[in-house]
C-alpha cells in the first residue's frame, strides 16, 4: 500500500491572515489593487515581510504586484525559522503547501537537485513545522502567479556559512532557468517609530548598494536589525553572482502607519531585484 505524500498544512491561518477562501481572496485583491506599482518583466527577486496581513499586507502586495499574471518554472521561498532550532538550512521536500486558497505542488525535482548538492541541505525535520514566514507568502503567490509550485526553504541559523552556501548552490542550480526568489524579513522591532524609521532607512541603504559583507557585519554587531537577514544576505549574494541589479525599494512602513500607534513598531520593506 503506498504511504500518503506529506502536505503541509497552514498553521497561522485565521490569524495571520483570514482562514475563510473568498475572504482571503478579497483581502490580497484589495491588496494588489491599491499596489502603486505595475507587473514588471525584468523582476527576478523579491524581498518582502511576513507579519500578519493586516500590518504587513499592503507592503508585500507592493513587491507581488510587480510579478502578478507572470508565469515561472518555479518560486524559491527563502525563509527562516523562528521557533526551531536546525544548525543547517531545510529545503522541504514535502508533496505541497496548503492555504485556504487550495494546494501548491512543491517542485521535489528542484528540491532534490538542492538537497544532494551539499550536505547542509539534507536536515529534515519531523512532524509539524510551526512556522509562518514562509507560509504567509503562499496565498500572495497563488494570486500573483500562474501555474504556481514552490521550493520551501528555511534557513535555521543564520550565520555566513549557511548563507554563502545557499547562495552558491542556487546560483549554480538556477542558472539559465525562469525562477523567481522570494526572500523575507521584517525589519527593526519595538522601537518609537522615529528609531524604527531612522534605522530601517539606513539598512535598507545598505541593502541597496548590495554589500553583504558590511550588513552582515552590522547585523553581527548589532547595529542593523532584521530578523530574516539570512534570506536576505542570501538572495543579495545570489544577485551578485547572477549579475541582477539591486535591490531596489518599492515601498517602506511600519506597523505605526497602519494603527497608529508609533510608541512602539515593526519595520517592512518591499524591494526587488532587476535582471539587467
Amino acid at each position: 500500500m503506498k504511504t500518503p505524500e506529506k502536505v503541509r498544512t497552514a498553521v497561522v491561518s485565521g490569524q495571520f491572515y483570514p482562514e475563510e477562501p473568498e475572504l482571503l481572496k478579497e483581502k490580497i485583491r484589495q491588496f494588489l489593487t491599491a499596489a502603486k506599482g505595475v507587473p514588471a518583466p525584468d523582476v527576478r527577486a523579491l524581498i518582502v515581510p511576513h507579519a500578519g496581513y493586516d500590518y504587513s499586507g499592503q507592503i508585500a502586495a507592493e513587491a507581488y504586484k510587480s510579478v502578478e499574471g507572470r508565469k515561472f518554472e518555479s518560486v524559491v521561498i527563502i525563509a527562516f525559522l523562528h521557533r526551531i532550532f536546525l544548525q543547517g538550512v531545510l529545503v522541504d521536500d514535502v508533496a505541497a503547501y496548503e492555504t485556504p486558497l487550495g494546494r501548491v505542488p512543491v517542485d521535489r525535482e528542484l528540491v532534490r537537485a538542492i538537497q544532494m548538492s551539499h550536505p547542509l541541505f539534507r536536515n529534515a525535520l519531523p512532524g509539524r513545522l510551526e512556522e509562518h514566514s514562509l507560509e504567509v507568502q503562499i496565498p500572495f503567490l497563488q494570486e500573483t502567479v500562474q501555474d504556481l509550485k514552490i521550493v520551501p526553504i528555511y534557513i535555521g541559523v543564520q550565520n555566513i556559512t549557511n548563507v554563502t552556501t545557499l547562495a552558491d548552490t542556487l546560483a549554480t542550480i538556477l542558472a539559465g532557468r525562469n525562477i523567481l526568489v522570494v526572500a523575507t524579513t521584517d525589519l527593526s522591532h519595538f522601537h518609537s517609530y522615529e528609531t524604527a524609521s531612522a534605522k530601517d532607512k539606513a539598512l535598507i541603504a545598505l541593502f541597496e548598494k548590495g554589500n553583504a559583507e558590511a550588513i552582515y557585519d552590522a547585523y553581527a554587531k548589532e547595529e542593523a536589525e532584521a530578523c530574516g537577514m539570512g534570506p536576505v544576505l542570501t538572495s543579495i549574494l545570489l544577485a551578485r553572482k547572477m549579475k541582477w541589479s539591486g535591490p531596489r525599494l518599492i515601498r517602506y512602513a511600519n506597523s505605526g502607519d497602519v494603527t497608529g500607534d508609533r510608541s512602539s513598531v515593526v519595520g517592512y520593506a518591499a524591494m526587488a531585484f532587476l535582471e539587467k
